[in-house]
């Protein structure tokens, strides 16, 4: 592999070369009358997108046989996972990099902090909460100073409003303490967790959610894995014994040992893992919630009150809502054999058990606010659960930039996109954006399987599709200092007190939720911050989102040939297009309500269809950590796998088009890149898709994404798409009958 890679990189050395020789030609580059297709771009900017691309293949490799090895086969032998994370892709670099760019703006000592005009009142403040909630992540004196004392007041709060007895508890108070828990924000929140979203049969407006919750583990599956659990009892005891014992955690020289655990605590431990054992043990099968038939459950509160009679709901509702709040509408319930299941085990779960419980859901979700030595025995655990060292300590800024995007996350990309999201880019985004859905427009009367009735309402569907690219531009306008203010202006920030300062977020976020119950859903808001790199389809809305975080290299750059950034950014817009049009989006209409809008007769062609997918996924394997090879889940990830197989498709098509269109580039952008002159704008393409996928992982992780996460892990992401495509298998003529290449392929779209 070097010495290929290396001739591919003296190529580029070559064209570096002209590029600093002379003056940049622009009849290759963006900003030239002619793009001239047939030529080398040597511009700075195709160098750095060529040298990336080269940088992550591995070029010996047979992109028949293994197209994740060939596109990536350099990525993983160049990138070794970071001591303090779990996995490195470009999803983990660009985000580090966006990192840098938020700490520049959010950390004031290092002289680049953004500077408010003068009489810009709302800048001011915008700024000074942004600096002053960054400078006290990073007193950690202040912060071991302050003690267990903050989390230990929280942790009594709820045991004064709820006794413990050897007896099931008292409905009434029973339901004020899952409200005062839900009012606090918590993840995970306790086993019954209200939340706001769009209706589902009137998604203009927002209704109040039941949803199943309250497990300390990562998935119920856990609870199976009797190390785990054992690991996890112990944490439980010892934290415990950090917030309750007499002695002060912080003035040890060695953290705790087992003989310094009161059996008081190891038994309130294990009534604590046992009960969770218990819930994971009704727990709804994953890809059932994923289901918005399945899931879509309404009832009212007398419904409700007879599925789980140990709660009061009116109670619990009326206590969980701010003042001036109310519901008038059914809830919407995930699942209501979970419901019911829960009833028989609150009715038997003495509250003593569940004041235990309770109190470990907060200490649990607190214990990060305070000193390193108090959160010391659950960081060991999590990061045994990750497959990361406890020995390693990230540098603390990271994790107070972190913060500061996640508790003002619009203010700071207010300023993210000042520095970041220049030009036309968003102009750029939103065309080939558009293109991608024409694509989608033109398959859909070609596709024989899916009849006139439900072809109309999938392009109905299709020409109603909200694109937000880049920011909010509503509740928070993030262009707008004073949307900002506004929008912020309950939450408030001290500048020497840090765990006030997350707690306080986390019930304003939670009181600012359910605020939204008695307002119209607002689609001009973006449910994710600008410098996330990330995007989504929100089915409700109907809308596609795009950050601004992710449209930057390598999913996006604008001086980028059209066959790399539709190759990139093109798939990934189809592929949030598609989740429209996927297991569970097809159960949206074109204004996002739960509705049947198919045939009897397509909903079947349909089904059958994707369930090749299932069963081609659902072959695919990973090595856990365990050295055993683990199946993924094909029905888990079918969503995401008809995404990215319809996606890929579409926008290979419209580029394909477009670039037939103007072979000589004298308007489209498809010139050669150096150093990859021997592939062709076809094959770049696909290789520009792969390497979007580049990652390593910790076995752990890994398998742990196997049994929660929707997506189907990097290296299969690449070759289950590749395996279903005849334009991949043209592009490198692969043979029949070759790995990349099987006769039978799947496709919906």
């Amino acid at each position: 592999m070097v010495a290929a890679k290396l001739q591919l990189l003296m190529a580029i050395g070559v064209a570096l070369s002209v590029v600093q020789a002379g003056p940049v030609d622009n009849n290759h580059g963006s900003k030239g009358p002619s793009f001239n297709n047939k030529a080398i771009c040597t511009t700075p900017q195709c160098v750095l997108t060529a040298s990336g691309i080269i940088n992550d293949m591995d070029p010996t490799a047979d992109p028949c046989q293994d197209f994740s090895k060939f596109t990536c086969g350099g990525f993983d032998e160049q990138h070794e996972i970071p001591s303090d994370g779990s996995s490195i892709s470009h999803f983990n670099i660009l985000s580090a990099g966006n990192q840098r760019v938020l700490r520049y703006i959010v950390d004031a000592s290092l002289g680049k902090s953004p500077k408010a005009a003068p009489g810009d009142v709302a800048a001011q403040h915008n700024i000074k909460k942004l600096q002053d909630l960054f400078s006290s992540c990073m007193d950690t004196a202040s912060i071991l100073k302050a003690g267990r004392k903050p989390l230990v007041d929280e942790v009594q709060k709820i045991i004064q409003s709820f006794p413990a007895s050897t007896s099931p508890a008292n409905k009434v108070t029973l339901s004020k303490t899952l409200a005062q828990i839900t009012k606090l924000g918590f993840q995970p929140s306790a086993f019954i967790n209200l939340s706001v979203g769009p209706d589902s049969d009137n998604p203009l407006a927002n209704v109040l959610s039941v949803n199943e919750d309250g497990l300390g583990l990562w998935s119920s599956e856990d609870y199976g894995d009797a190390e785990t659990v054992k690991l996890y009892r112990e944490t439980v005891a010892a934290m415990f014994q950090v917030v309750f014992g007499e002695e002060d955690v912080a003035k040890r020289a060695q953290p705790l040992t087992e003989k310094d655990i009161k059996k008081e605590w190891v038994d309130a431990a294990k009534e604590v893992v046992d009960f969770e054992t218990q819930l994971a043990g009704i727990a709804t099968p994953r890809d059932d919630l994923y289901d918005p038939i399945k899931s879509n459950n309404p009832r009212t509160v007398e419904q409700l009150a007879a599925l789980t009679p140990s709660v009061d709901w009116s109670v619990l509702i009326q206590e969980t809502l701010p003042t001036g709040v109310k519901n008038t509408r059914p809830l919407a319930v995930s699942s209501v054999g979970y419901l019911t299941n829960l009833d028989a085990i609150l009715s038997k779960t003495p509250s003593r058990t569940l004041q235990h419980y309770f109190s470990w859901l907060v200490i649990q979700n607190l214990a990060n606010n305070l000193g390193k030595p108090y959160s010391q025995p659950l960081d060991v655990f999590n990061s045994i659960l990750s497959g990361v060292s406890a020995d390693i300590k990230a540098e603390p800024w990271k994790a107070c930039v972190s913060l500061v995007n996640r508790n003002l996350g619009q203010v700071a990309g207010h300023y993210f996109v000042e520095q970041t999201f220049k030009g036309n880019s968003r102009t750029e985004v939103m065309s080939i954006i558009q293109n991608v859905l024409s694509s989608y427009g033109k398959t859909f009367p070609t596709l024989k399987w899916l009849d006139k009735i439900t072809r109309d309402g999938a392009i109905k569907k299709l020409k109603a599709i909200v694109q937000l690219v880049g920011y909010s531009t509503d509740a928070p306008d993030v262009a707008s200092s004073k949307a900002l203010d506004e929008y912020y202006k309950d939450y408030t920030v001290a500048v020497d007190d840090y765990f006030g300062n997350r707690f306080r977020y986390s019930v304003w976020s939670a009181t600012d939720g359910f605020s939204k119950l008695s307002l119209p859903v607002n689609k001009n808001s973006m449910g994710m911050v600008p410098s996330t790199v990330n995007a989504y389809y929100s089915p409700s809305s109907n809308s596609i989102n795009f950050p601004a975080g992710i449209l930057q290299l390598p999913f996006f750059n604008v001086e980028n040939p059209e066959y790399i950034n539709y190759g990139s950014m093109g798939v990934v817009g189809g592929h949030e297009i598609g989740h429209a049009f996927d297991n569970s989006g097809r159960h949206y209409d074109s204004i996002g309500r739960v509705a049947n809008w198919w045939t009897n007769a397509t909903s079947k062609a349909f089904d059958e269809k994707a369930q090749c997918y299932v069963n081609q996924y659902g072959n695919f394997t990973i090595k856990g950590p365990d050295g055993k090879d683990h199946n993924l889940n094909g029905q888990l990830t079918l969503g995401e796998n008809l995404a990215d197989n319809g996606g890929l498709k579409m926008a290979f098509r419209v580029w394909q088009s477009r670039a037939k269109s103007d072979p000589n580039g004298k308007k489209i952008k498809n010139f050669k890149l150096p150093g990859l002159d021997a592939y062709t704008p076809e094959q770049l393409f696909f290789i520009a898709y792969g390497r979007l996928w580049c990652n390593k992982m910790r076995p752990t992780a890994l398998l742990n994404q196997v049994r929660t996460n929707p997506h189907s892990p990097a290296k299969w992401r690449i070759n289950g798409v590749a395996q279903n495509s005849p334009d991949f298998a043209k592009a490198f003529k692969c043979k029949a009958g070759a790995p990349m290449n099987p006769a039978k392929k799947c496709e919906v779209w």
